[in-house]
């Protein structure tokens, strides 16, 4: 492949960006520099239209309510965007499904409802041990800003979320579906439709290509066009020796917390075997890797009591593995924006743990708890509050000294913080008095 490849892709199209955020800027960017003339028309709504006209040339900003798809030749989709039931999406696509078009045979592509950042960041990080590598994707990179590399002939371990891959015709080389839980229900409607969504990053790989696939996946397993290998069976830690099917790792050092994220490491592992890296290079690299931010992250001391941000956390089974990988927690913090998602695991679990004190806040939080007393789960140790400010300041008075604060909220942020980021960012300066 080329830049005039590229160039070919897009000339001679009317072409619409719809949504201006990062992939949409990214967009405008890559298409602006091959063909500096050429009209194009960005749609979004509120800020981000603004935005477009005052750093954009020869376009048409125009807002995204009642806009026709029909009308263009390409339509440059936002991931989080919902096409109508019912449109023609022959002519919708996004950067993830034309860099697989072009790159696919260069791509790491990984997803899964939890742990698809931190397994592409150590699959990034145990690749560049040996080769040229990016880190695109739903992490936060748009891929076309990694267009530049892979001409010169970088890999890709690119995070794939399901929106990205939702009308995506293109599987990368290796392909790696983690698990699959109830999750984005407001955007697909039932489990299937979103589970259906993620395996297209396995479900049109040709041979040659490898499909690394959760053993819990039965749906999926008999419907991968290549036979794959089971997270859990063919790939699993054990403490912190991983167990390959090419063998055998022991992992002495490592800042990675909990039996799933050594889990994800051996997938990672197994990706980096695949491309000839080392024992020797896993084991270095699994030695300087820092965890990401508001996953499983380790805030350190104060006044007694440590502080783990789990902002990440957006669904009941993300809170178990938490409070199943961290020992002597004293309180866990629950609740967020509620988007109606059953929560029956996480309440038996918590009603199971009475060694932990559980602060509910905001709407989920509430609804978890209501939903306890009416199963009979009210026990000692449960508290009510409204919001994370109230949540804190109560977890520094119920958590003794030597224990942990959890920050793992098994809930969306999006009522009360623009992201999980910004929600994690809140709980470090309230633990910290900061």
């Amino acid at each position: 492949m080329s830049m005039e490849n590229w160039k070919q892709e897009f000339e001679g199209k009317k072409i619409l960006i719809w949504g201006y955020g990062m992939e949409g800027h990214s967009s405008y960017v890559l298409i602006r520099k091959l063909l500096p003339d050429m009209q194009i028309t960005i749609a979004d709504g509120g800020p981000a239209l603004q935005k477009a006209e005052k750093e954009t040339e020869n376009t048409f900003c125009i807002s995204d309510k009642g806009i026709h798809t029909e009308d263009y030749d390409m339509v440059l989709k936002a991931p989080g965007i919902v096409v109508k039931e019912g449109t023609d999406t022959s002519n919708i696509t996004g950067e993830a499904q034309l860099f697989l078009k072009h790159y696919r045979e260069r791509t790491i592509g990984i997803t899964g409802t939890k742990g698809k950042s931190t397994t592409t960041s150590l699959t990034y990080a145990l690749l560049s041990e040996k080769y040229p590598t990016v880190l695109v994707g739903n992490i936060g990179r748009a891929c076309f800003d990694a267009i530049d590399d892979m001409e010169k002939g970088a890999l890709a371990a690119f995070e794939i979320s399901c929106h990205q891959l939702e009308y995506c015709p293109y599987s990368p080389h290796v392909g790696v579906y983690l698990n699959l839980y109830e999750e984005h229900l407001d955007h697909y409607g039932t489990l299937q439709k979103y589970g259906n969504a993620k395996f297209n990053n396995i479900a049109h790989m040709q041979k040659g290509d490898t499909a690394i696939m959760n053993a819990e996946l039965h749906d999926y397993i008999d419907r991968a066009p290549v036979k794959p290998v089971l997270i859990g069976k063919d790939i699993y830690a054990k403490g912190k020796t991983l167990h390959l099917p090419s063998g055998e790792i022991r992992i002495e050092t490592c800042q990675l917390i909990g039996a799933h994220n050594y889990q994800n490491l051996a997938a990672a592992a197994y990706i980096a075997h695949l491309y000839g890296v080392s024992d020797e290079q896993i084991i270095h690299a699994a030695s300087v890797f820092s965890p990401l931010p508001h996953r499983l992250q380790d805030l350190g001391v104060s006044n007694g009591i440590r502080y783990i941000n789990d902002s990440i956390s957006t669904i009941g089974q993300a809170s178990i593995l938490a409070m199943e990988s961290i020992p002597d927690i004293g309180t866990i913090l629950i609740g967020g924006m509620d988007r109606h998602i059953s929560y029956d695991e996480l309440e038996r679990y918590l009603n199971e743990r009475k060694d932990i004190k559980v602060i509910f806040m905001y709407a989920s939080g509430h609804r978890v708890y209501e939903e306890m007393v009416q199963k009979g789960y009210k026990r000692e140790g449960l508290f009510v509050t409204e919001n994370l400010e109230e949540a804190v300041a109560l977890a520094k008075k119920e958590t003794k000294q030597g224990e942990t604060c959890l920050l793992s909220p098994a809930a969306s942020s999006y009522d009360h913080f623009r992201n999980f980021e910004e929600r994690g960012r809140e709980f470090e300066r309230l633990a910290f008095n900061k």
